[in-house]
């Protein structure tokens, strides 16, 4: 969709989590650069306006830094190997061998398969489940950081203010503890919800150096790029799949907005008709990636969900191009699913 023509009700700043997998860099570098700043954990945020131009720029500029990091973790999280075409997944044991303990290296593998299937099966969680619980989880983390004004937080210590942070984010350990490993038939929930642990994990790991070096710095740097994957994740699930979220989901949603309006203007398939475009749209929205209403309009956010079903299907190149060959992909992915 492009910006101009999008419902800002519906899709804040332009949002696609297309563009939340490029963001998670500008979060990181963002959280460097302030990593000076005192602010609020009532909110536990950022003001991106504190930031100059170049500061701004700088972040945007490095967008694309943590994409390789989420292909790999999606990789793992999908059994080791990328989601090919046709659903299997590469890099699986065949379970050959050119000597003679053929046989037994295939039972064997046989049964590490099978173990491993297993293993996965226990993890694969339901959509409704997980909606709910992340609610729950939020809202409980929310209510603990209403323990204390912004004031009352401002004129705390420094390290009276990472306890308070900290015991915030503790509020969703047994979410993170039941979901960062979780499977998912339906890939795009999948996408978040490791978007979302990924986030709590990188504040956890701003705990453990804050305990053992008090480095606020470095604490406040991955406490915040932890903030802005959560965020992103957060405003895409509320926005399509209706999360009834505390009050203070709005501070991520301005956050995100505020990230989101650095990305530039969306060119590369500006020349494609647009019934193809609406096509491809309806498409990418019936197999969950979801781009908004079809308008026929090639703007950022479609070319960004067909970047990320080329990225979690095993497509290459993964390059957000609309033509006959994509059309084919999403058609196929779509029998295979009704079928």
């Amino acid at each position: 969709m492009n910006l101009q023509h999008h419902n800002s009700a519906s899709r804040p700043g332009g949002l696609r989590l297309g563009t939340c997998r490029s963001a998670m860099a500008a979060a990181v570098l963002a959280g460097s650069i302030l990593a000076g700043l005192a602010f609020p954990a009532g909110a536990v945020t950022l003001d991106w306006d504190d930031l100059t131009d170049a500061q701004q720029e700088q972040a945007y500029l490095q967008l694309e830094s943590e994409n390789q990091a989420l292909r790999e973790q999606l990789a793992q999280l999908q059994g080791g190997g990328a989601v090919q075409a046709d659903g299997s997944q590469s890099g699986e044991t065949t379970g050959t061998d050119s000597g003679g303990g053929a046989a037994a290296d295939q039972g064997t593998s046989q049964d590490a398969s099978d173990a491993a299937a297993q293993a996965q099966s226990a993890q694969i969680k339901s959509k409704e489940t997980f909606l709910a619980d992340l609610a729950a989880s939020f809202n409980a983390r929310q209510e603990k950081a209403r323990t204390y004004t912004n004031e009352e937080v401002s004129a705390m210590s420094e390290a009276d203010m990472w306890d308070f942070r900290f015991a915030c984010a503790d509020q969703e350990r047994a979410f993170y503890d039941a979901y960062h490993a979780a499977q998912f038939d339906d890939l795009n929930i999948l996408y978040l919800c490791s978007e979302y642990c990924l986030g709590l994990e990188k504040q956890y790991q701003a705990q453990e150096i804050w305990n053992s070096q008090a480095d606020s710095d470095e604490a406040n740097r991955l406490y915040t790029a932890g903030y802005y994957n959560r965020a992103y994740a957060l405003v895409e699930l509320c926005e399509f799949y209706g999360l009834d979220l505390a009050s203070e989901y709005q501070n991520l949603k301005n956050a995100v907005s505020q990230m989101d309006a650095m990305s530039s203007e969306e060119t590369r398939n500006a020349s494609v008709d647009p019934k193809k475009v609406k096509q491809v749209q309806e498409l990418l929205n019936s197999l969950g990636f979801l781009c908004g209403t079809p308008d026929g309009i090639a703007g950022r956010q479609t070319a960004s969900c067909i970047e990320r079903f080329q990225m979690m299907y095993g497509y290459e190149p993964a390059d957000g191009i609309i033509d006959d060959e994509l059309m084919t992909q999403l058609s196929d992915q779509l029998s295979r699913r009704q079928g």
